[in-house]
C-alpha cells in the first residue's frame, strides 16, 4: 500500500454522462487483479472522504479507472481533465486466486472492471457481461477482450444489445474450472444460488477509509465452520463462494 500522486492522461466520456474512462499516470506499484485503490476527488478535502475503485487496467505506469457518477465525490472526478493531479493509495485489498483451465468471467455493470484486469492474465476463458442497456457496455474500450476470449456473451436487461434478460439468466451450462463474478450484490447472490461450481465473487460495499480502520465494509462470512465479520477492504474483496452469507441483516 503506497500514497502516490497521479496526473490525469486521458479521459473518455460516455453516452448518458454517468460514465468517465480515466487514465491516470504515475510512479504506482504493481496491483493484482481483484484489487483497488482509493482516490481523493478533491485536493481540499472536501469531500474528505476518499472513494473506492476497482483497477480496470494497470499498464506501465499507467493505471486506468471507470468512473459512474452517483454522488457529489464521483461527480468531482468525472470532471477531472488531462493534467489534473490525483492522490491514490494502492494498491489495497486481495486479488482473485488464478485457476487453471477453461474458467468464466460474470460482470454486472461497472462488476466488470475487475474482470477486464484479470482477463490479461487469463488464456481460456468466457467473458458474461450485463448490463441495464448498451450505454453501459464498454467492451469497445477493450479490444483485445474480446480477440482473448473464448466467448463473449452480452446481455441487457432492455434487449438493445446482446440477449434480454438479466445476466443470471444466461450463465453458460458448461463446465468450469472456476467463475469470477462481481456486480451489484442482488445479481451476486441470485449467482451463487444458480452457479454449482467453485467461484470467487468480488465484493461491492460502501468503504470509508479502505483499509481496514474504520469497519464500514464489514460483511458476515462463514469460516471455519463458524459465522465471522470480515473487512471487505482488508480481507477481502474477494471471497470464496462458500464464505459469503448472503443475507447479510
Amino acid at each position: 500500500m503506497k500514497q502516490v500522486e497521479g496526473e490525469v492522461k486521458e479521459k473518455k466520456s460516455f453516452p448518458g454522462g454517468n460514465f468517465v474512462l480515466l487514465r491516470i499516470e504515475g510512479d504506482f506499484p504493481p496491483s493484482e487483479p481483484g484489487q483497488f485503490a482509493m482516490i481523493s476527488p478533491s485536493p481540499s478535502f472536501d469531500p474528505f472522504l476518499r472513494r473506492p475503485f476497482g483497477i480496470l487496467h494497470q499498464e506501465g505506469n499507467s493505471l486506468f479507472f471507470l468512473i459512474k457518477v452517483v454522488g457529489r465525490g464521483t461527480r468531482l472526478l468525472s470532471e477531472k481533465k488531462p493534467g489534473d493531479k490525483l492522490s491514490l493509495i494502492i494498491p489495497l485489498g486481495n486479488g482473485f486466486t488464478l485457476k487453471e483451465g477453461k474458467v468464466l468471467l460474470a460482470g454486472g455493470g461497472t462488476g466488470i472492471v475487475p474482470l477486464v484486469y484479470l482477463a490479461s492474465r487469463l488464456e481460456d476463458f468466457t467473458l458474461l457481461y450485463g448490463a441495464k442497456t448498451r450505454d453501459e457496455i464498454f467492451l469497445n474500450e477493450f479490444p483485445w477482450l474480446r480477440k482473448r476470449a473464448r466467448e463473449v456473451i452480452i446481455t441487457t436487461e432492455d434487449g438493445s444489445a446482446g440477449r434480454k434478460g438479466l445476466l443470471t439468466r444466461h450463465i453458460p451450462q458448461e463446465d468450469f474450472s472456476c467463475a469470477y463474478v462481481s456486480g451489484p450484490w442482488p445479481m451476486m447472490m441470485e449467482f451463487a444460488r444458480l452457479y454449482r461450481g467453485e467461484a470467487e465473487f468480488s465484493l461491492e460495499t460502501i468503504m470509508g477509509c479502505g483499509f481496514g480502520v474504520c469497519y464500514g465494509c464489514a460483511v458476515r462470512v462463514r469460516r471455519g465452520g463458524q459465522e465471522k465479520i470480515v473487512r471487505a477492504c482488508l480481507e477481502g474483496p474477494v471471497f470464496k463462494k462458500e464464505e459469503v452469507i448472503w443475507t447479510q441483516g
